[in-house]
C-alpha cells in the first residue's frame, strides 16, 4: 500500500522516519512546522500543499497518515494538535517523548481510546527487538551461562545533564527497562539537596512484578562512555551497549575474570517502527497502538519528582482516563465547592433574613435541600445515558 505522509514538526528523529517512508515509496504530500532547509530536502509537494493549514489533516482525504515531531510550535499547540488528530481517527507515528505533560497523554489516550485511531509512538531503544527481547528472556528464565539474573542496570551519559534533558531521556530509557524486566510500579529516585545539581547526578531504583532490581543513573559523557544496559548474573555479568541514537553495537559476555564480545547488527529502528505503523493502517487495526506503553513510561518519569520530594519509594498504580472519570473528577470538585462555599453562604443569608424578619427565612432551606437534591441526580446521568447507550448497543448487534 503506497500512503500519502504529512509531516508536523521536525526534529532528528521525525525527519528520519519521513526519509525512511519516502525512501519505502510512499508520498510526503504536506510539511508544518519545519524549517525551510528540511522541507527541501524532504519534499517535493505540489505547489500550496506546504502553505494549507495544519487542520486540513483530519480531511481523510488529503493525507492517509501524520508523523507528528517536536518541532518549533509550543507544548500545548502540540498537545491540541494531536489530540484533535486522535479525536478524528487520523493514523499518527509520533516521536518521544512528544510532550512534557503527562496529564497531555492521558487526554490523548482517551481520545484515541474513543475513536481507535491508530497511535503508534517512535522510541529506537525498542525497535532493537532482537537483543531486547533475548534479555528479557534471560531476565525472566535466567542465561544458559551465567545464571538467574540479579539486576538490571542502565548506565546514561550525557553530555547536558539539566531537568528536561534528563527526564526526556529516563522516559526512552525506561520504556526498554519495562521490556527487559517486566512491568515497573515502584520507583524510588535519588538526587544531590543542591537543586541545581539534583539531576546532574540523578539516581533511580525501579521495581516490578519480576521483583529483579532495576538501577537507573546518568552521568558526564565521555568518548568511551557509551549508554549500556548491564544484566548482573549469578556467575557474571551480561553488557549490551549502544549508541547515542539508540542502536546497538555490541554484546559482552563477563564471567570469572574472561570475557568474549560479540558485534550485534543494529536493526533501522526508524524501518521497523514505520513499517509496523503502515501494517496496522492498512488493517484499521487501533487496538496495535503503543500510546499505551508511551503513557506508561511518562507516569514513571512523573513519578521522580514526587520522589524527591516525598525522600521515599512511590508505587504506580495503572490509570486510564476516560469521560466518566473525567465527569466524576468535576463533579467532585462541583461538591466540594456546594460544600464549602454554597452550604455556609446559605446558613448566613437564612440567619441575617431571620434577624431582619424576611419572609424568606423559612424557605432557604428547602432551597439548599433542592440544590442537594439536584446535585445527587446529577451523578445519575452517566449511569443512565451509558445504560441506555449499552441498550442500543445490544439491540443493535440483536439485529
Amino acid at each position: 500500500m503506497r500512503m500519502r505522509f504529512a509531516l508536523l514538526g521536525v526534529n532528528a528523529e521525525s525527519q528520519w522516519l519521513a526519509e525512511t517512508a519516502r525512501a519505502a515509496g510512499h508520498d510526503l504530500v504536506w510539511c508544518g512546522d519545519v524549517a525551510d532547509e528540511a522541507a527541501e530536502r524532504l519534499t517535493s509537494l505540489e505547489e500550496g500543499a506546504q502553505s494549507a493549514p495544519w487542520e486540513v489533516l483530519i480531511d481523510p482525504d488529503f493525507c492517509d497518515a501524520v508523523i507528528v515531531g517536536r518541532g518549533s510550535d509550543s507544548d500545548a499547540l502540540r498537545a491540541e494538535q494531536l489530540n484533535l488528530l486522535a479525536k478524528h481517527g487520523v493514523p499518527v507515528l509520533a516521536t518521544f517523548p512528544l510532550l512534557e505533560s503527562v496529564l497531555a497523554f492521558y487526554e490523548i489516550d482517551m481520545a484515541r481510546s474513543e475513536s481507535g485511531a491508530v497511535l503508534h509512538h517512535f522510541n529506537p531503544l525498542v525497535e532493537q527487538q532482537p537483543i531486547v527481547d533475548e534479555c528479557a528472556a534471560w531476565v525472566r528464565d535466567g542465561h544458559p551461562q551465567l545464571g538467574a539474573v540479579e539486576q538490571i542496570v542502565w548506565e546514561r551519559p550525557l553530555a547536558e545533564r539539566i531537568r528536561d534533558r534528563v527526564l526526556w531521556q529516563f522516559a526512552r530509557d525506561v520504556e526498554l527497562l519495562s521490556r527487559v524486566g517486566g512491568r515497573l510500579d515502584r520507583l524510588g529516585a535519588l538526587g544531590s539537596p543542591k537543586e541545581e545539581a539534583t539531576y546532574s547526578g540523578l539516581s533511580v531504583q525501579l521495581l516490578g512484578a519480576s521483583q529483579v532490581p532495576v538501577h537507573w543513573s546518568v552521568g558526564p559523557a565521555t568518548e568511551v562512555q557509551r549508554p549500556r544496559l548491564v544484566l548482573v548474573a549469578e556467575r557474571g555479568r551480561v553488557v549490551v551497549d549502544f549508541d547515542a541514537g539508540g542502536q546497538v553495537i555490541q554484546l559482552e559476555i563477563l564471567e570469572g575474570g574472561n570475557s568474549s564480545t560479540t558485534a550485534l547488527q543494529s536493526a533501522s529502528g526508524a524501518r521497523a517502527a514505520l513499517e509496523r505503523f503502515v501494517s496496522a493502517v492498512e488493517c484499521g487495526d487501533g487496538a496495535s497502538s503503543t500510546w499505551p506503553a508511551a503513557l506508561r513510561a511518562m507516569e514513571l518519569t512523573d513519578t521522580i519528582e514526587i520522589s524527591l520530594r516525598r525522600g521515599r519509594m512511590i508505587e504506580i498504580h495503572p490509570q486510564q482516563l476516560t469521560e466518566q472519570l473525567a465527569f466524576k473528577g468535576t463533579m467532585s470538585a462541583l461538591g466540594c465547592g456546594v460544600l464549602t462555599v454554597v452550604v455556609p453562604l446559605l446558613l448566613a443569608f437564612g440567619w441575617l433574613a431571620e434577624q431582619f424578619g424576611i419572609p424568606v427565612a423559612k424557605t432557604w432551606p428547602h432551597v439548599l435541600l433542592a440544590l442537594l437534591a439536584l446535585f445527587l441526580l446529577l451523578q445519575l446521568v452517566p449511569k443512565l445515558f451509558l445504560s441506555r447507550t449499552n441498550s442500543e448497543c445490544e439491540v443493535a448487534s440483536g439485529q
